[in-house]
């Protein structure tokens, strides 16, 4: 499992080289090797300088020094681990670079260290940043993959500090480390979200929640409100609802192997009795969804646990399954749906909602269609209406305008018939095109609606088909056992 850290070299070169050849720490030199230039610490600070020189760039940062650690006892051949450091760094910055690696055998754990020459041969200085770390973890995790050696997995939810953050947070000085502890300690004296809030506007705080797309948090003292997502993943208003209603039925946040535990190691009678609670109550949707969003996780989290010992392959169907319930939690909360009669009440609402719409839709399209089928008539009359003036101010040639345009003539004479019936003057026609296009706007605002309706009607319904399904876990389990029998068969 190595663990690639990277150092900026601003003035201490020469010391870096010196540092990782040593010989205690190198079997007496036997792993270190040089590339473009020397091993020798001495020679190799030599050669760098002189590139540099060559190209006019002495000034600035002089090298980089990366480090390459191997989980302890898990790789025991030094020789191996200088291997894969040279392909770890071929890979990197291929004949480029001047750089010196070396393997270090004195701690209780084998670690590579590489310094680099921040000026490469052809001139061009290395870019060291966050992607040039990324790129060299990345690179590290595909060699140690080759090697069968474990690798450390991406933190999703960690968020990236500035030097300024992590400083003021190591002296104690940081805004966002005492909000997030306040923010804390008040989760722990709250029983609900409203009781949250105004224990927080007690020590101060000012929030904006709800008719925004993020909470904020503004400490008194502060001048510009912090985003709660920006605090952490654990701080946004979710999360936040999510841990005070935990706490109401003896759930606790661990940093151990699972997300979730009892406070006191329950036994055989109570995990019986906790695992009835997981089921519908009448009157309690959001706590129904809560406590199996919980159990869930807790499931998930040991079946990973348990395919990393087995080194199978992991099942998926429980994470998708606390998607999916998680949505429908949010969902029952925006609605403010306290039992089944009012989801069942939510749906026949909405049905009824669609239903209207269905029938304005149906009485604008038909209003719609009339006014196409008048604006059609307006066109032709308006297309037409020359050739029939002439006609009409025609006295010699009037036959023969007849004769040429008839088609033309016939058409405008009905559609100057049809539009006197329906009492349409010319000064109206504008009227007419404006309406088509209104109405054209407002059905496809009313279809818009009628599938945001329709979509949610389906999120409804599908939360009263997850209650019905009553033995979910039973299902699930009597499905991999299933599986299992057809494997051993």
């Amino acid at each position: 499992m190595p663990y690639v850290k990277q150092i900026t070299i601003r003035s201490t070169l020469n010391r870096s080289l010196k540092y990782i050849v040593n010989d205690n720490k190198t079997d007496h030199g036997c792993l270190v090797t040089g590339v473009n230039c020397a091993s020798n610490d001495k020679l190799a600070y030599k050669q760098m300088l002189a590139n540099k020189k060559n190209h006019k760039k002495e000034k600035g940062t002089l090298g980089f020094h990366f480090m390459q650690s191997f989980k302890e006892n898990e790789i025991t051949d030094p020789y191996k681990a200088h291997e894969i450091g040279l392909k770890w760094a071929e890979k990197m910055f291929g004949d480029k670079y001047q750089y010196v690696l070396s393997t270090h055998i004195d701690k209780g754990h084998i670690h590579n260290h590489v310094v680099i020459n921040s000026v490469s041969l052809s001139g061009k200085k290395f870019n060291a940043c966050k992607q040039s770390l990324q790129d060299a973890r990345d690179y590290s995790d595909e060699i140690a993959k080759e090697y069968s050696l474990s690798v450390i997995p991406p933190n999703e939810h960690a968020i990236p500090k500035s030097y300024k953050e992590w400083n003021e947070e190591k002296r104690g000085n940081s805004w966002k480390a005492h909000i997030k502890q306040d923010i804390d300690e008040v989760i722990k004296s709250s029983k609900s979200f409203e009781e949250f809030m105004q224990n927080m506007k007690r020590l101060g705080y000012t929030m904006k929640q709800g008719h925004v797309k993020y909470m904020t948090f503004k400490a008194p003292g502060m001048e510009r409100s912090v985003r709660g997502k920006t605090l952490g993943p654990e701080y946004t208003e979710d999360r936040i609802k999510e841990r005070i209603q935990l706490r109401e039925f003896n759930f606790v946040e661990s940093k151990r192997k699972y997300k979730y535990r009892f406070k006191r190691k329950p036994t055989r009678t109570q995990i019986f009795d906790a695992a009835r609670n997981y089921k519908y109550k009448r009157g309690s949707l959001a706590v129904n969804f809560m406590l199996t969003i919980a159990l869930l996780r807790t499931l998930t989290n040991r079946k990973a646990e348990e395919t990393t010992r087995r080194n199978s392959r992991r099942d998926f169907s429980t994470d998708i399954e606390i998607l999916k319930l998680s949505k429908q939690l949010q969902l029952i909360t925006d609605y403010n749906l306290k039992s089944r009669s009012d989801l069942q009440q939510a749906i026949k609402d909405t049905e009824q909602r669609l239903k209207q719409i269905n029938g304005v839709i149906e009485e604008a399209d038909k209003a719609n269609r009339s006014i196409i089928l008048i604006n059609q008539t307006i066109e032709a009359y308006n297309k037409n209406k020359p050739i029939y003036e002439e006609y009409k101010s025609a006295t010699i040639r009037k036959m023969l305008v007849k004769k040429k345009y008839s088609a033309e003539i016939e058409t405008f004479e009905k559609a100057m018939n049809q539009l006197n019936k329906l009492n349409i003057q010319e000064k109206d026609f504008s009227i007419y095109r404006e309406r088509q296009e209104t109405y054209g706007v407002k059905i496809e605002q009313l279809r818009e609606r009628h599938n945001a309706m329709t979509k949610e009607l389906y999120k409804l319904t599908d939360i009263e088909k997850t209650l019905n399904q009553r033995g979910r876990f039973d299902l699930s389990k009597n499905k991999n056992n299933e599986r299992d029998d057809r494997k051993e068969r």
